[in-house]
């Protein structure tokens, strides 16, 4: 076997006693085998190749050096100030593992082996020629230092608990689901609820964990029946990405932030942008953006409808099956005096939809002589008898030829796009993946399942290299059983002293131990944002801790936060 920087870091960890051996596959992580990990043959963090590929010891300037190569770097895929802030993170933990011990009078420590990974393969993501690879430098950067980051908190706490278990004097930390269960949150009858709205109940969990570390958490109980709660969910961008001043203007009691948008993706093209929400968006009965993947989605029904007669929320998965494509066709020429209108629904009649998930680029089945169109939203950007790429938030549409009228090729041809619905809702927002449903038989997240997979958005989990082992912000929601409350978290994180985030798994069981029998995931991150009113000051509040930066202390006051761009609003019609 070739020596290597990996080699000699497994070689040392076996040799060691007190190494954990988890650190030799978080070191593997983002190689393609164990021969991929190029770099000086060597254990020091700070003797890396510059991007010349020459050999260079930068000592304590390889932080700045790494972190300007990516500020600069990434500016090919993302906008200067996301470019910065990868940076940012990027310096933020490679210091934060940095030992301030003499490194000549002690061994090589877990820190060190992780800020050499962190260092060595981000001059291996920087440095790629792949040709795929060298499209997703910006997803694979952002994702390393977030699983980095989350790897030194896990192994640092597996540590911990093994110390405590081996002394009868520490008092033992519980697990988050232990913690929940002492504090009795799984009903809102529990004394650390407060109802500031009749129906609508607020608590903030804090405390150590032996699984999680500090956790911080808000929780937000809705009874459907006495609240008589109304759900909207709003493009944000239409009118206020602010979520406190959203809420105010609304007169929502709470509100929290939506689903996944349009972000670190290379290829966002006209006419997608930056901040477009990705699946399904229903606003007060309007489809802004129809269920292209197949996934959870938070949803209420129209009253009356779907023997549902008073609007109830559910949690399930919805795609484009059964889904009703009104195309809406007119000409310049003077073919058409008056739009004419084709109907067309998917899986019926040899009508199609294939995505991102599926396909970069679809090629039209010529010996059934059907015929493909691109749509984005309600717009059809192309029209082809042979092939066509896959817009990145959109879908192609394939029928049979038969089906559009004679001038359908014509170049003066307009096409715009509605969409009816299988289920009549109000209102509903797309996030995923579906956590756990009393629905189905065996229901456990599957994320292939739901779409996540081949260059669908959003890539960071469609495309997702540490298995769910990233502690993260996050937001779940969940409903008990009967329909009776809808139950929202909002997990803080990247904070060393009072969050570090939770796994999607960690969501999951949580949501579950608040007595949820369905539950869902929706967008988390930097995004992650809840709001609820508060009678004493009559003001709209977050109260969650919201920040871009990966910190090591909670000093700071003013904390940079990324706009709300979709977001569920939770009205109360109670008289």
């Amino acid at each position: 076997m070739t020596t290597s920087w990996l080699s000699l870091a497994r070689a040392e960890i076996c040799q060691r006693d007190d190494l954990n051996n988890d650190i030799t596959e978080v070191l593997r992580a983002f190689g393609k085998d164990d021969d991929d990990a190029p770099g000086p043959e060597n254990l020091d963090p700070d003797c890396i190749y510059s991007d010349e590929n020459e050999k260079v010891v930068l000592g304590d300037a390889a932080i700045s050096h790494l972190e300007n190569r990516i500020a600069t770097e990434l500016l090919d895929e993302i906008d200067a100030d996301q470019a910065c802030m990868f940076g940012r993170r990027f310096s933020s933990v490679s210091s934060l593992l940095k030992t301030t011990k003499d490194s000549a009078t002690i061994m090589v420590s877990t820190e060190q082996l992780l800020r050499l990974a962190l260092h060595r393969r981000t001059v291996q993501i920087l440095s790629t020629t792949d040709p795929v690879l060298s499209k997703r430098k910006a997803l694979r950067v952002r994702a390393l230092v977030d699983f980095i980051w989350s790897q030194s908190l896990l192994l640092g706490l597996a540590d911990s608990a093994a110390a405590t278990t081996a002394s009868d004097d520490v008092p033992q930390h519980p697990t988050l689901v232990e913690l929940v269960q002492n504090l009795e949150l799984h009903t809102a009858s529990s004394t650390h609820y407060n109802e500031f709205v009749p129906g609508y109940h607020h608590a903030t969990l804090e405390g150590i964990t032996k699984d999680y570390g500090p956790v911080h958490i808000n929780i937000l109980r809705i009874n459907l029946y006495k609240s008589k709660c109304r759900m909207t969910c709003l493009d944000a961008r239409d009118i206020n990405t602010d979520l406190s001043s959203l809420a105010q203007e609304m007169g929502a009691v709470a509100a929290i932030s939506g689903g996944f948008f349009l972000y670190s993706e290379p290829d966002i093209e006209a006419p997608s942008k930056r901040t477009d929400p990705v699946g399904l968006l229903v606003s007060d009965g309007k489809v802004c953006s129809p269920p292209v993947f197949r996934r959870a989605a938070i949803m209420q029904r129209k009253e009356g409808s779907d023997n549902n007669e008073d609007g109830g929320m559910d949690l399930d998965k919805i795609g484009m099956d059964g889904v009703t494509c009104i195309l809406k066709i007119s000409s310049g020429r003077g073919d058409v005096t008056t739009p004419q209108t084709i109907e067309l629904t998917i899986d019926q009649k040899d009508v199609k939809c294939i995505h991102r998930g599926d396909a970069e680029e679809f090629v039209v089945n010529t010996k059934k002589d059907d015929i493909g169109l691109a749509i984005v939203g309600d717009k059809v950007i192309a029209v082809s008898s042979t092939k066509l790429p896959i817009p990145l938030a959109g879908y192609i549409l394939s029928f049979p030829k038969s089906m559009a009228p004679d001038y359908f090729f014509n170049d003066d041809v307009s096409i715009s796009v509605q969409y009816q619905l299988p289920l009549s809702l109000e209102n509903a927002m797309a996030g995923g993946p579906l956590f756990f449903s009393d629905k189905y038989d065996d229901c456990s997240m599957d994320l292939n399942s739901e779409d996540f997979r081949g260059s669908a958005p959003p890539v960071t989990f469609s495309q997702d290299e540490t298995f769910d082992r990233n502690l993260l912000p996050r937001m779940g929601v969940g409903m008990t059983k009967g329909g009776e409350e809808l139950c929202c978290v909002a997990v803080d994180g990247r904070n060393l002293d009072r969050a570090l985030g939770l796994t999607l798994q960690g969501t999951s069981d949580l949501l579950k131990s608040l007595g949820c029998i369905k539950a869902m995931n929706l967008d988390g991150g930097s995004s992650k944002r809840m709001v609820i009113f508060d009678e004493k000051s009559e003001e709209h509040k977050v109260v969650c801790l919201s920040t871009t930066e990966i910190k090591a202390n909670s000093e700071s006051e003013s904390d940079p936060s990324r706009p709300v761009h979709s977001a569920i609003l939770f009205l109360s019609t109670r008289k």
